[in-house]
């Protein structure tokens, strides 16, 4: 026990030391942050128009999802991209709600025809030169009973630097 006494007291003033000859030295951060790209998002409505309930199978009635996106001022080609909204799960996907049960639009990547991840927590990387390009598609919950109403669903496109 002695010997732990005193390796406590030699670090103790071996400390002290330290501290009676340090100086204050002021330290300045200087950060930029970036703001978002300013960029501006046109052309993105899809109208289904009149379509027969016995057909929506999740490929039949596949339109673009046409959007223009401009960001003339960016700092950087290399950009993100999220779409955000109110979404349902039809067939164990993610997809927008349209307020009709078992119902909903399907996002899609237009090169495969793949699921597009909605929500606030998917990023999609891209370029400017060659951005996402989008399909929207009814889909129906199997075995679900649709009735004939007007539906519609929106999205929010985020964009920002990657």
């Amino acid at each position: 026990m002695l010997w732990g006494g005193i390796l406590l007291l030699g670090v103790s003033g071996i400390y002290n030391i330290i501290l009676a000859n340090s100086k204050p030295v002021d330290l300045i951060l200087q950060v930029h942050v970036d703001p978002p790209p300013p960029c501006s998002v046109t052309g993105s409505s899809v109208d289904f128009q009149t379509v027969n309930i016995n057909d929506i199978n999740g490929s039949n009635y596949r339109k673009d999802a046409g959007y223009t996106l401009s960001c003339p001022d960016r700092k950087a080609d290399d950009l993100r991209m999220q779409l955000r909204g109110n979404t349902t799960t039809i067939n164990g996907e993610k997809v927008v709600d349209v307020g009709g049960p078992g119902f909903g639009i399907r996002i899609e990547n237009a090169d495969n025809n793949s699921l597009f991840s909605i929500g606030e927590n998917n990023w999609t990387p891209f370029n400017i030169t060659s951005q996402p390009k989008l399909n929207a598609v009814p889909v129906k919950q199997s075995g679900a009973q649709l009735s004939g109403a007007d539906f519609s669903g929106s999205l929010t496109m985020v964009v920002d630097y990657q």
